[in-house]
């Protein structure tokens, strides 16, 4: 059973005396009357404002707490929220949950004063479209959990299956203390939660995050002119890249294993003369290879054929190459690609243009694919997130601004939020 605490126990007794509330719909023994006993404590205040004008409008009761906790635990099985290997992650979760009642509760009060706390008809449709389809995904989980055979039928319908998912769900949260209520009124504060968010930093415009992507873009250009090898590496080309820079297709013809072994070994020993004689060698094998791909890239041209298929029968680098169907991004004076590599990109004067050359990889028939340039749509989604974040942080310093009017005080006895590990012999948990 999952033991609620309410004094000091020793956990060696928990498995013979139940000296304890327990979560909602399991049985208790609280004197003649455990129904009576467990409404009690669900009334009692573990939370309340210090200040302001509705300390009791806005106060959290056991039984607020209890649903979302139950919840929790039921939905992975814990029945022993004291057991060593989970009591530590539970006062985790018993923290947080407390901390988010308290945040709800001051957000609705601000949904109030704000005059934003009564939903659209709309907004009432959005909340019951996303409670119905929590619940249809949790009919479909407690379905495939759910024994048929008392139904004694050959075969389990989907209709049967959904039937039997959706009274296993129910069992669910009634074994929670909850209803299906309670999922939709959890959709709509969350919608109220958005339009106080909205509300509280209505100053901020789309226009200040377009001038802070702006800004930040310019630190990209900073860092190129920089730290090229750290701009290559973040992946910025997408928001802006530097005059000149090309996108290059190439078909890699790669040495095999063992020769690209032996270069590596003339590199780490400083023979770059032996390591460039081989793999002029390696190249010198590969021309008859050279001409036929050079001869597909013609065809290509007369739309015999397409590039994706000539990668998929000659490159060394068709996986990569596929990932970048435009073509890699090559900058002036970048370092993120081989020297040879990188030089071979600018050799060709028009677009459309071939060049050929070596690295220790094996041979690179390199196209001029086009000029690159920075992504509309992605600077477009950098503008939206970076005004996303501008409106997050304005509202969780608006919002701590209201935690520390309303200073809450938390029972932390009732909540056990105190849990410490044990050391050595047994212990007591609060």
């Amino acid at each position: 059973m999952i033991i609620m605490k309410l004094g000091k126990i020793l956990r060696s007794a928990v498995a013979v005396i139940s000296a304890a509330i327990i979560c909602a719909g399991c049985s208790v023994e609280f004197g003649t009357n455990p129904e009576v006993q467990r409404e009690k404590i669900n009334k009692e205040i573990i939370a309340k404002p210090t200040q302001g004008e509705f300390i009791d409008e806005m106060s959290i009761t056991y039984g607020d707490f209890n649903k979302q906790y139950a919840y929790i635990l039921n939905l992975y099985n814990i029945e022993d929220d004291t057991a060593e290997d989970i009591a530590e992650a539970a006062t985790t979760q018993r923290q947080y949950i407390i901390d988010n009642l308290i945040t709800n509760q001051i957000i609705l009060r601000k949904a109030k004063e704000y005059g934003v706390s009564e939903l659209t008809e709309e907004e009432l449709a959005e909340a019951q479209k996303t409670t119905d389809a929590q619940i249809e995904q949790q009919i479909e989980y407690f379905s495939g959990l759910a024994s048929y055979g008392d139904l004694g039928l050959e075969e389990i319908t989907d209709e049967i299956r959904h039937q039997r998912g959706s009274e296993e769900l129910d069992k669910f949260l009634e074994k929670c203390g909850m209803t299906r209520d309670d999922l939709l009124e959890w959709s709509k504060e969350y919608i109220i939660s958005t339009k106080v968010l909205d509300k509280a930093v209505e100053s901020i415009t789309r226009a200040d995050a377009e001038a802070k992507a702006n800004e930040l873009i310019n630190g990209v250009k900073t860092l190129y002119e920089t730290d090229t090898a750290n701009y290559e590496m973040q992946g910025y080309t997408d928001l802006w890249v530097p005059e000149g820079s090309r996108l290059i297709k190439h078909v890699l013809l790669g040495f095999d294993d063992a020769l690209q072994a032996q270069i590596t070994t003339y590199r780490n020993n400083s023979d770059d003369e032996g390591a460039d004689k081989l793999r002029a060698e390696g190249a010198k094998e590969l021309e008859a290879k050279i001409a036929e791909v050079q001869q597909k890239l013609d065809e290509m041209e007369e739309d015999k054929v397409t590039f994706n298929e000539i990668l998929l029968e000659y490159s060394a680098d068709a996986t990569g190459s596929s990932l970048y169907p435009d073509g890699y991004v090559v900058v002036p004076n970048g370092v993120r690609y081989m020297e040879e590599f990188q030089e071979a990109a600018f050799v060709p004067e028009k677009i459309g243009d071939r060049t050929v050359c070596v690295t220790d990889y094996g041979v690179h028939i390199m196209i001029y694919a086009g000029d690159a340039k920075a992504d509309e749509q992605t600077i477009s989604d950098f503008v939206d997130t970076t005004y996303s974040n501008m409106k997050d942080e304005k509202f969780q310093q608006i919002l701590q601004e209201w935690k520390d009017y309303y200073n809450y005080e938390i029972d932390r006895e009732k909540l056990r939020l105190d849990y410490k590990p044990e050391t050595s012999g047994a212990s007591t948990t609060e």
